[in-house]
């Protein structure tokens, strides 16, 4: 009997032990959830950071942006987006300008962001499809149509160890696809979802794994998840270029060297420089004669000094490497038939320690200037492109010459680029010197 009293009282212990950790295990979960964001991650689908564009220059690495100027001009802002885009038709220029400047006025973002974003994302074309997004900024529909209700944007942020839910109006254009591809409408939702972005930027932060990376607009780009700051750093440039082309950013000094002041080749200095002197190309058959400058295809090309055009023309394959054309005959020669160093000109410089400095630019889709040209330093010469090349995206490359003697422009360009040129080796990510010495190594 007393040990048919003692079982319940057994039971009574175990039900009590039993319940302790059911009561344990709700609060681990209760905690688990609140270090985990109320939402899934948004992400834009198919697109992968590249990891060798990564390596070659950090967030650290930049100084600091220019400021955005106060009473923007909407005629000039109009021109200066017009240049960065390349094209457009009359009057159209003045329309973007309108209705960025009101977007980004009334959601308190930089206009001048917002601009280099529809160029970079799909080089200002209003129906622009790709990369899973849709429109100017190739906004991607499936990372906010869940959280539109009536034409208000609802996010939250954690504050003050809770979550909190802000609500963003969009009065004037619903977020619909229609909208989304005509461009008055799509920069006035766009302005707005940035907006949300920069409110969200320590919330996503502290919850999603980041890359170190500057500006919120990263994430327009990927997502909650930033797994690479390159695209943000070639927005940025892009906001750089239209800076200097309104007249609100001077470009940087010339550089005293080489016996000459040297400007920048490219607008929007820094430029990343994304291969270096004497890397090795064709499976070490040949080194690199320059440095490569990430640039985009069209974009103006300038004379880093004063000079004389001693060579514009064309590079092409066997025994004829170099023949001097007309503008009209190298711009119109036929791409297929050029050599590596596709259209290309080199100037002539009056240097003070080098006799005969001589500074070459190559790839380039369109020249400028003919044989016997002198043009002042900072002169547009050319446009970018991707002429003489295989498998490159467009960039320029850069040489400076002396006699036979090579010299690098990474020495001497100062604060005009920026960057560490790396090479993939087979196995990891490391600069060119280290990949000569493993080939070297494997060799012996």
């Amino acid at each position: 009997m007393a040990g048919r009293l003692d079982e319940p009282m057994r039971d009574g212990k175990s039900w009590h032990m039993r319940a302790g950790v059911v009561w344990l295990l709700v609060l681990g979960v209760l905690c688990m959830a609140a270090d985990r964001p109320p939402w899934r991650a948004r992400k834009r689908s198919g697109v992968f950071h590249n990891k060798l564009a990564a390596a070659r220059v950090s967030p650290e690495d930049w100084p600091p942006e220019p400021g955005t100027p106060t009473d923007i001009d909407p005629a000039r802002f109009g021109k200066a987006i017009r240049t960065l885009c390349g094209w457009m038709r009359p009057g159209l220029e003045r329309n973007y300008a309108d209705w960025t400047l009101g977007a980004a006025s009334e959601f308190e973002v930089d206009p001048f962001v917002l601009a280099a974003m529809i160029y970079r994302q799909s080089r200002c074309r209003a129906t622009k499809e790709d990369l899973s997004g849709i429109g100017l900024t190739l906004l991607v529909p499936e990372m906010y149509r869940s959280r539109f209700r009536r034409r208000v944007y609802r996010y939250r942020v954690h504050e003050e160890g809770r979550w909190s839910e802000r609500e963003l109006a969009f009065p004037r254009f619903a977020f619909v696809r229609g909208n989304l591809m005509r461009a008055e409408s799509h920069l006035y939702l766009a302005a707005g979802l940035l907006r949300a972005w920069r409110d969200q930027a320590a919330t996503v932060h502290a919850f999603f794994p980041q890359e170190s990376h500057r500006h919120h607009v990263s994430h327009w780009v990927w997502g909650d998840k930033v797994p690479s700051a390159r695209a943000e750093d070639r927005i940025l440039t892009d906001r750089r270029r239209l800076l200097e082309y309104y007249g609100a950013r001077t470009p940087p000094a010339p550089v005293s060297a080489l016996g000459v002041s040297l400007h920048a080749p490219l607008d929007g200095a820094p430029r990343v420089v994304s291969s270096g002197l004497g890397s090795e190309r064709d499976g070490g058959k040949r080194s690199h004669r320059g440095i490569d400058i990430e640039s985009e295809f069209g974009e103006p090309v300038r004379a880093v000094a004063d000079g004389r055009v001693v060579f514009s023309g064309v590079d092409l394959p066997g025994q004829r490497h170099n023949v001097i054309l007309s503008v009209a005959e190298i711009n119109s020669y036929p791409r297929a038939e050029l050599g590596r160093g596709g259209r290309y000109i080199c100037l002539a410089h009056d240097s003070t320690t080098h006799e005969t400095l001589r500074s070459c630019y190559m790839h380039l889709e369109t020249v400028l200037v003919q044989r016997g040209d002198l043009v002042r330093g900072g002169k547009t010469i050319g446009t970018v492109g991707r002429t003489g090349m295989k498998r490159s995206a467009p960039h320029l490359h850069f040489e400076f010459r002396a006699h036979a003697e090579t010299i690098d422009p990474l020495e001497h360009f100062g604060s005009h680029v920026i960057g560490r040129p790396m090479v993939w080796d087979g196995y990891r990510i490391v600069s060119p010197e280290e990949a000569r010495k493993r080939r070297w190594r494997k060799r012996r």
